[in-house]
């Protein structure tokens, strides 16, 4: 069974969503280094393939339906931040967009009768779950941290082992 029309578009709408969210997070990852925070920079540059990764797996599976993936272009994404929890915030802002464009995918998939698709967005919806909840908790505690040099830096420390697996 092929996709819909209109889960195809939904599906290349979070497309777009994924590639924006790899680019946001490169340039936050610029931003981290430049800041000299390298654990954080090192956290978002593996986000940065994670959404890459997200991208592909979103291609593949419409592919193997009879898709056609459009690879969006993407908008130059902010390079610079006031603050650390700025770039958390901007992050937070993108993994709640990727989840509400994960939502609409799905509820398109159910309203079509598509359980395969149905099923794969699943995958999707977990990962969010995890993606969303690595973004609360990092901002929540630049937040408790503000204002505090080594408490910045401790955290930072704490992120790159995190990034290191």
């Amino acid at each position: 069974m092929a996709l819909k029309k209109t889960v195809e578009a939904l599906l290349n709408q979070q497309l777009e969503k994924e590639y924006a969210a790899a680019a946001v997070y490169q340039a936050i990852s610029i931003y981290f280094e430049q800041e000299l925070l390298k654990g954080f920079a090192a956290w978002f540059k593996r986000q940065v393939s994670e959404e890459r990764a997200h991208g592909a797996k979103i291609i593949e599976y419409m592919l193997d339906r009879g898709g056609a993936p459009i690879l969006p272009a993407i908008p130059a994404p902010k390079m610079a931040y006031a603050a650390p929890l700025d770039a958390l915030k901007a992050a937070v802002a993108h993994e709640r967009a990727n989840t509400a464009g994960i939502y609409a995918c799905l509820a398109a998939a159910q309203k079509a009768d598509d359980p395969a698709t149905v099923e794969v967005l699943q995958w999707f919806v977990k990962e969010q779950v995890e993606e969303e909840k690595w973004a609360d908790e990092y901002t929540q505690m630049l937040e408790k941290v503000a204002g505090s040099v080594g408490g910045l830096w401790a955290f930072d420390h704490r992120v790159e082992k995190l990034a290191q697996g």
